[in-house]
């Protein structure tokens, strides 16, 4: 997999990331503001009577789909200081050692009440391109569980967020708050809904230097120290974003900084709309498009589907084949014994021939030997007689003498 992101991405910038704990959660101490509120959408039931006796049946009200106004009142001034309480990090490494973008989402999706963990986040949601050949708003490139991943943007991880969703038969869903300056976004934390941002790690000031163009014809830019984090409170006095972030745990950046490396990569946000407590159903009818991607989980069943379907096709094309065998093992057979009868037929055919002959044969030597050997008996005696008379004519002649 290397060779081929290398072929797409040039020379890309080695990241050396120092391993931390495994999977575990930091949590923030002596933060002092609320947590999010819930988003509920009501179904009401309404029984009309039209009279004293007759009862008109039960009918209930259209259930709106869940939705959440996340815009900024025009008028609504952001207040100084804004932490969402017992928000807790997960640390992505050692299993997504270049996974930060799932674990940001993970660990906003664990605040927010719902039971996930990052690797089953990544593996059977989050869609994912191997070979290079789209970009990241597509799909995770690369590979989280290895060191030369390269992460994904916004649109993908909506997805993830949404996928997830839809597993769980959950309305909540993602919220693409990209192209939004970073001071604006704190309206989200006032709101209780921590927001998942764009950055790169310890807000070392690398813009996304490596460019190519993907096999599916976009424009692909990349920032070796690309990273992802999630904001859980800002102070404005004191000029810090409380985050969590991946690699390090909940820890405090300077706000300057922060929004310098935020702008540099794109002003890129997501935001999660709801809380597991958020009552309805998913709703399908999103206004983005789905990638066609797949879940690292979803291509191996598919790569094991196609294979299964393989599988089963040579062995009905073996069985066919072996049919076509028996059935042409079975007319040569059949050829060989009507070779035989006929082979058969002709000796026996010839054999009564040479019977019928040396009948034939037999029958005209013996009417040969009937007639004609009597006659032969007369005219030899005949001459014997007249032999003999001429001899004793003979004899008497001579004694006369």
């Amino acid at each position: 997999m290397t060779g081929r992101l290398l072929k797409f991405a040039a020379a890309s910038a080695a990241v050396l990331i120092c391993l931390t704990s495994c999977g575990e959660k930091v949590s923030l101490m002596g933060a002092d503001s609320s947590g999010p509120s819930s988003d509920r959408a009501a179904n009401n039931g309404t029984e009309i009577l039209t009279t004293s006796v007759h009862v008109e049946p039960e009918t209930e009200e259209e259930t709106e789909s869940f939705s959440v106004d996340v815009a900024k009142p025009r008028d609504h001034k952001i207040a100084k200081r804004s932490v969402i309480r017992n928000f807790e990090t997960v640390l992505q490494n050692p299993e997504l050692p270049t996974g930060c973008e799932v674990t940001s989402l993970c660990q906003t999706l664990n605040y927010l009440g719902f039971d996930i963990d990052k690797v089953t986040l990544a593996d059977e949601f989050m869609p994912m391109d191997m070979d290079g050949s789209t970009t990241m708003d597509h799909a995770y490139i690369g590979d989280p569980k290895l060191n030369d991943g390269f992460g994904c943007f916004p649109p993908a991880l909506i997805q993830t967020a949404d996928s997830y969703f839809e597993s769980i038969d959950s309305p909540c869903y993602a919220e693409n708050m990209s192209d939004i300056d970073l001071q604006k976004l704190f309206y989200q934390i006032e709101e209780g809904r921590p927001v998942i941002a764009w950055v790169t790690i310890d807000l070392v000031e690398l813009a996304p230097e490596h460019r190519w163009t993907t096999l599916d014809g976009e424009e692909m830019w990349f920032s070796g120290m690309q990273h992802c984090v999630t904001i859980y409170g800002y102070d404005l006095d004191k000029k810090i974003v409380y985050v969590a972030d991946p690699l390090k745990g909940n820890t405090e950046y300077d706000l300057e900084r922060f929004e310098r490396m935020f702008d540099l990569l794109g002003k890129k946000a997501i935001i999660i709309c709801g809380d597991a407590e958020t009552e309805g159903s998913y709703d399908p009818n999103k206004d983005y498009k789905k990638s066609k991607y797949l879940s690292r989980n979803a291509q191996e069943a598919k790569k094991a589907e196609e294979e299964e379907a393989a599988r089963k096709q040579a062995e009905e094309e073996a069985k066919k084949a072996e049919e076509e065998a028996r059935k042409a093992e079975e007319e040569a057979k059949k050829a060989e014994e009507e070779a035989r009868a006929a082979e058969e037929e002709a000796a026996r055919a010839a054999e009564e021939e040479a019977r019928r002959a040396e009948e034939e044969a037999a029958k005209a030597a013996e009417e040969a030997a009937t007639e004609p050997p009597a006659t032969t008996a007369r005219v030899t005696s005949t001459k014997t007689r007249t032999t003999s008379v001429k001899t004793s004519s003979k004899n008497a002649t001579t004694t006369s003498r």
